[in-house]
């Protein structure tokens, strides 16, 4: 469907369930097209406030500020609390060097935000229908609705969803105090049981300490937690699965998304961009004509490759020659995918030349370029 058979379109109605990160995407990404596109498309989000946000900083990649000046304009500078994200700084991952610094190329950012800063941000700015409940919607048929984007979180089971492959199930959250004139980019430290996450926000510092509980005692983390950071309150633990759904699109209107479709751990912050990824497969669902059973192979082949390239980051182990590292190296080799194994062989091959050209290339394995694979293998080996 081209965009000016969109313009006929009136009367559709989108309903979002779920105010969370990917519940605000999901707004975000609908209400921008619908302006672009001038269609009379009716634009929903329920959510119950009783549901606190994720108590953690978010890491970005670089179309989240894209999607912010969409939707905002350049007011969202002044008005939204942000730090700016140049990359990540990984520490102690691999043999070689002590440092990596996966870094977005020159005059690019993605931001890091407080999750509940963000949603307060959207609600009270976005232009769409905001409609507050504190009722549990179980039967999706009673809402008088086109399509429904369900947002609303970890699944109470996951029958209809496969396993994906990673060495962690478990993270410990707290904060610091926020420092002044922090680094620029998010901190990604392995240690001994696994690897833990810094974030600068705009008024704290958000921690995670991430491991895999049947490998580490939970009190044996938190104790290395405190020693790691400084930190005092240790409390928070989730507890964590990681999976995809084996339909994304069920009963042609209803559109999984966030951790209702997926969830993987936060090692490179794939979150925000996988939300967005999935609301531009379900735009092509919706207005382009893309089929129910192509748009579900695009969403899963998307995340499997998310989940390779993460698990590759563990690959070359770690300055730690620990039992945790020795077991994501085996989750590692027990799960490479082929096709993945035989791409990185071509890019290792890559000229500078080669990887020059890349920066303006089309290829993309989900949301990275071949320059982005080059310069996570080099530094690595």
């Amino acid at each position: 469907m081209c965009s000016s058979d969109l313009q006929h379109l009136i009367n559709m109605k989108i309903t979002i369930l779920g105010r969370g990160n990917a519940g605000c995407i999901s707004a975000m990404h609908f209400a921008h097209y619908r302006n672009q596109i001038n269609t009379k498309v009716d634009i929903e989000l329920i959510y119950d406030s009783n549901i606190p946000p994720v108590p953690t900083g978010q890491g970005t990649t670089l179309d989240f500020p894209e999607k912010l000046f969409q939707n905002f304009g350049s007011s969202y500078l002044d008005n939204f609390p942000y730090t700016i994200k140049t990359g990540i700084m990984y520490e102690n991952f691999g043999k070689v060097n002590k440092k990596i610094y996966h870094n977005f190329p020159i005059g690019s950012y993605a931001l890091h935000f407080d999750p509940k800063q963000f949603q307060d941000y959207v609600c009270n700015n976005l232009k769409v229908n905001f409609k507050e409940t504190d009722e549990n919607i179980e039967d999706l048929s009673t809402i008088d609705s086109d399509y429904i984007i369900d947002c609303r979180g970890t699944p109470k089971n996951l029958d209809g969803y496969d396993k994906l492959h990673n060495p962690l199930n478990t993270a410990l959250l707290s904060t610091l105090p926020k420092k002044e004139n922090d680094v620029l980019w998010t901190r990604s430290i392995a240690h001994k049981n696994g690897w833990c996450f810094y974030i600068p926000l705009s008024e704290k510092t958000s921690l995670g300490y991430l491991f895999n509980r049947d490998i580490t005692p939970i009190k044996e983390a938190q104790k290395d937690f405190k020693k790691t950071f400084g930190v005092e309150d240790v409390s928070r633990v989730f507890r964590f699965s990681q999976y995809v759904a084996k339909e994304a699109i069920i009963d042609d209107r209803v559109l999984l998304n966030g951790n209702k479709l997926f969830f993987l751990e936060p090692l490179e912050a794939t979150a925000m961009g996988m939300y967005i990824q999935t609301n531009r497969f379900y735009y092509d669902y919706i207005f382009n004509g893309t089929s129910q059973y192509q748009t579900n192979l695009n969403i899963k082949d998307h995340v499997i490759k998310v989940q390779n390239f993460i698990l590759w980051h563990y690959a070359n182990g770690s300055t730690y020659n620990s039992k945790f590292w020795k077991h994501a190296q085996k989750v590692w080799e027990e799960n490479k995918d082929p096709d993945f194994i035989k791409i990185l062989k071509v890019i290792k091959g890559m000229t500078k030349e080669d990887v020059e050209k890349s920066l303006h290339g089309n290829f993309k394995y989900a949301q990275w370029k071949e320059w982005n694979l080059k310069l996570w293998q080099d530094q690595i080996t």
